[in-house]
């Protein structure tokens, strides 16, 4: 059985590096992570590339499609994976996923918010596998997010005790 970072690279996934530049310049005084023990709490990570450039920015059934936030959640846990490894050095340190909390840019009576989400969802079980990477989820429909994202993720997991 191969490790999450064995699996990572097998899926040829293109994983950011949050250390080089430092992760929160374009977003004001925060902290990308906290550890508590064996908790890693993430701030909010949203749908873009190291530069800046937005992934599929707008409103999800008006802008873009619910495949578009479907890829833009994807690249949020891209973004994820990323700042893991930042945190704790490697993805085979996770132990299991516990809470994703899901914004999406929607208008009112969009009910599809939870299929955007999927996108993160289902590469966490790529990547970890169903046993370690399948959490508890909430996806709640936003009226706007930070820089016209049409997703954020805030993310909570259990990792390895330090050695």
């Amino acid at each position: 059985m191969s490790t999450p970072e064995q699996r990572a690279q097998e899926l040829g996934l293109e994983i950011p590096d949050y250390a080089n530049p430092p992760y929160g310049q374009r977003y004001g005084n925060l902290r990308p992570f906290h550890r508590i023990g064996n908790l890693l709490e993430l701030s909010g990570l949203t749908p873009e590339h190291r530069d800046g450039t937005l992934i599929n920015p707008g409103v999800v059934g008006v802008d873009i499609t619910v495949e578009q936030g479907y890829e833009a959640a994807r690249v949020t846990g891209l973004n994820a994976l990323g700042m893991i490894r930042y945190a704790l050095g490697s993805l085979d340190d996770v132990v299991a996923m516990s809470r994703g909390l899901c914004f999406v840019t929607c208008p009112p009576g969009f009910d599809r918010p939870h299929e955007v989400s999927n996108g993160v969802s289902d590469l966490f079980n790529d990547v970890f596998g169903r046993e370690v990477g399948a959490m508890g989820r909430a996806s709640v429909g936003a009226t706007a997010l930070s820089s016209n994202h049409c997703f954020e993720l805030w993310l909570s997991l259990e990792c390895a005790p330090r050695p």
